[in-house]
């Protein structure tokens, strides 16, 4: 589907407005609300600025970072299409059916081919000039059709666009580093198996990542230390 661009349509031409009875809230977020909308060309997603004053405005801002990022990776297969972007608060994808990895109800059919393709999606996400940068959550990929992965929701990807100054250049390798680590850790969580050592590239945790594995530890500690002392009283 090609992406018509921000503001492409006025606000008339909402899904939300046009088939409000059609519309089904799928959750709520630091972005705003997301919908499943039925229209007469099929279901769509839309992902709608709410609140007010800063926190709208913020969500606005937002909301037209994600809607550039889906433009960069226009045609990029493993990804919705991006449909545009109305009225500045309301961002139009197409609807992929099928239940995230968190939601899948049984094991995948073949899970080899599954990685692999997502390894896929990953590597041309990347080759796009984007970085997810939140695959740990399995909510943000998909099991679509014929068990094909797709990946959703780039609220907090990283885009090095041409001619990017130093920092963001280094903060592009970092996050693209940080979305192959989560393939691998996805890959063999709760998996009885030894890791492929064709994927060890791939596993190479990012000080960012290390630093906040070692927060965790240093506030469970703690946590449980509290706990401890808390029963014995």
């Amino acid at each position: 589907m090609v992406d018509h661009g921000a503001d492409a349509a006025g606000p008339g031409d909402s899904p939300l407005q046009q088939t409000a009875a059609a519309s089904v809230l799928l959750g709520q977020g630091y972005q705003g609300a997301v919908y499943r909308v039925e229209t007469d060309d099929g279901p769509v997603i839309v992902k709608k600025v709410i609140g007010r004053g800063l926190l709208r405005s913020l969500r606005r801002a937002m909301l037209r970072r994600e809607h550039a990022v889906y433009q960069r990776l226009a045609g990029v297969n493993g990804v919705p299409g991006c449909r545009g972007l109305l009225g500045g608060e309301e961002l139009v994808l197409d609807y992929v059916p099928g239940p995230s990895l968190r939601e899948a109800d049984r094991p995948l059919a073949d899970r080899g081919r599954f990685f692999d393709e997502l390894l896929a999606i990953i590597q041309a996400v990347h080759a796009a000039g984007v970085a997810h940068g939140d695959l740990k959550r399995k909510d943000n990929i998909l099991v679509g059709p014929g068990g094909h992965p797709v990946l959703i929701d780039f609220g907090t990807a990283v885009a090095m666009p041409p001619g990017a100054g130093a920092w963001r250049r280094w903060l592009f390798r970092q996050v693209a580093r940080i979305d192959l680590n989560a393939w691998v850790k996805l890959k063999y969580q709760r998996q009885d198996m030894p890791m492929d050592p064709g994927d060890l590239q791939y596993y190479r945790p990012s000080w960012l990542e290390r630093t906040a594995r070692l927060v965790r530890r240093t506030w469970r500690k703690l946590t449980l230390r509290s706990h401890r002392r808390d029963r014995r009283r």
